[in-house]
Order: structure tokens, then sequence, then C-alpha cells
């Protein structure tokens, strides 16, 4: 049941933002009482909390699948961006949600959700370029500066207001991706 009011939450918050988005409602089409929802959840603070925590250990599940140091950081890095647009769009605007709504959280939950953002999604993206510094693949920089090039690529794909309504496009993608390597100075490949 749990899975399932995460899932339906997840949709009443991206469509409504947090204010809009009604408690009442949620466990409605959850088919459950809002009792219910309650005897799961503290709150709707909490359960925001829980809908982005979901989302970003699916999210670092997702990359730590491209974080094999078999190959080049230029190849798992165009993984973990594969992963992430992968994504149906509405998972990605879990994510846009996150970046809107996350001042609603009591300070302690914003304070958690920072810190799983951090050591699921920023840690092992500024290791991957690390990585490519050290093996020459990227020009030498600081890695976190590396990791903001890549959000700021990637925002407008999750930011409010951005293409997250529909697929984009493998094109657009590998258009990122190549915007990205040639910045960072990596040796571009070929899709095979």
């Amino acid at each position: 049941m749990r899975e399932r009011i995460l899932q339906v939450a997840a949709e009443h918050f991206v469509a409504h933002g947090y204010e809009g988005a009604s408690m009442r409602e949620i466990a409605a089409d959850c088919g459950i009482t809002k009792a219910a929802l309650y005897y799961h959840f503290a709150g709707k603070s909490e359960l925001l909390t829980e809908v982005f925590s979901d989302y970003l250990a699916q999210l670092g599940a997702a990359i730590a699948g491209s974080l094999s140091t078999d190959q080049r950081a230029e190849q798992r890095l165009r993984a973990v961006i594969d992963a992430l647009f992968a994504e149906p769009p509405q998972r990605r605007a879990v994510m846009r949600l996150a970046m809107h709504d996350s001042g609603h959280l009591e300070p302690e939950q914003r304070a958690a959700f920072g810190r799983a953002y951090h050591e699921q999604f920023l840690e092992p993206l500024r290791q991957i370029f690390a990585d490519g510094i050290d093996s020459g693949e990227f020009k030498p920089a600081d890695p976190n500066f590396y990791v903001k090039v890549l959000l700021g690529l990637l925002y407008p794909f999750f930011a409010p207001g951005g293409p997250v309504s529909g697929d984009t496009g493998a094109a657009e993608i590998t258009a990122l991706s190549d915007v990205l390597f040639t910045g960072v100075g990596a040796k571009t490949t070929a899709a095979p």
C-alpha cells in the first residue's frame, strides 16, 4: 500500500504542486480513508519527503549501474544521461517538483533530502568527472564545477515548464551529451 500511496502522491504533487495537493484526494485515489493515509504518513510534508526519497533511491539505483570503472568516464556519463532520460516524463517531473517545492519541507526533512541528493546523485557524478580528469579524458578543472555544468544543461528538461510532458528524442540527448563533452574536452567517441 505504501508504494501505491507514493505513486499517487507523486502524481498529485506533480499535477497540483505542494499547496494544491490534497491529502483527502490522495487518499480517495488510493482507495483508502484519510485516516489510513495518516497512519502511513504523519502529514503532507512527510509524504512529500518520502516521494522525493523514493525518486532519489530509484535514480541512485539507475546511476549505480553506470558507475563501473571498467568503462571510460565519458561512456559512464553518457550512460547516466541516458538513464536520466529513460525515466518516464512523470518520474522526471518529480525532480522538477523537488526543485520547486522542497521549501515546503521541514528544515530537518530538507536537510535530509539535501544529503540524500548529494550522496545518491551529485557525488557519483563528481566521482565520474574526477576519474575523467585523472585519466586525462577531461580538461583539468574542479569536478564540482563540471557537475554544475551538467546540471545546467539538464535543468531545462526538469525545470518547471520544461519539456517533461513528452519524450526527449535521442537526437536531443546526443546533442546535449556532445555539448557537455566538447566543453569538458572529452575526445568524443562515435556511437556504436
